[in-house]
């Protein structure tokens, strides 16, 4: 057995989503998921406000991977499990579908795969991440909406972001200039 220390997080930039789905659609694609369930969702709100403030936004949502699952803790057949290094994942071959994980969830990740009788829900591709790669929706997302990474990599991203917001204020505008 593997033993997986190296703890990684996914950061959600919300502000920066723009409704593409590319997230949920490549999580489907790399587990050959059918229309339903969605491990990856995002979630539209809105539209709000009328006229010219007329605004909509997009949150995406997976699972929270916690630090005390209570979908793990509620599993009767041992199916929902963590990994040392923070990943929950439900074992398919253990699952029996009762889905006491999903009301044991306050989240309302863990969902039934009607398709194979099996819960699915976001597994934080850890396939991929144990290969040294991004999870899929990660790879796929063409904002930067998702970060991820070791927390020393998420927050050095986040605090590159916002200098560049600050430099930006203070940069003056080229078409002023023209």
């Amino acid at each position: 057995m593997k033993i997986h220390a190296k703890r990684n997080i996914l950061l959600v930039d919300a502000p920066r989503c723009i409704g593409c789905f590319g997230c949920e659609t490549a999580c489907k694609m790399e587990h050959g998921l059918p229309a339903e369930p969605r491990p990856m969702r995002v979630i539209q709100v809105g539209p709000t406000g009328e006229g010219d403030e007329l605004a909509m936004s997009f949150q995406p949502t997976t699972c929270c991977h916690c630090d005390w699952p209570a979908c793990v803790l509620a599993c009767p057949a041992g199916a929902m499990q963590k990994r040392a290094d923070g990943i929950v994942f439900s074992d398919l071959e253990k699952c029996i579908g009762c889905q006491t994980c999903a009301v044991a969830c306050p989240f309302g990740v863990p969902q039934l795969n009607t398709a194979t009788g099996k819960i699915a829900k976001c597994d934080g591709c850890r396939d991929r991440v144990d290969q040294g790669l991004w999870p899929a929706c990660v790879q796929k997302c063409p904002t930067g909406t998702l970060i991820f990474g070791s927390p020393a990599r998420v927050v050095q991203e986040i605090r590159a972001r916002e200098a560049l917001k600050v430099a930006m204020v203070f940069t003056p505008d080229e078409r002023e200039s023209a």
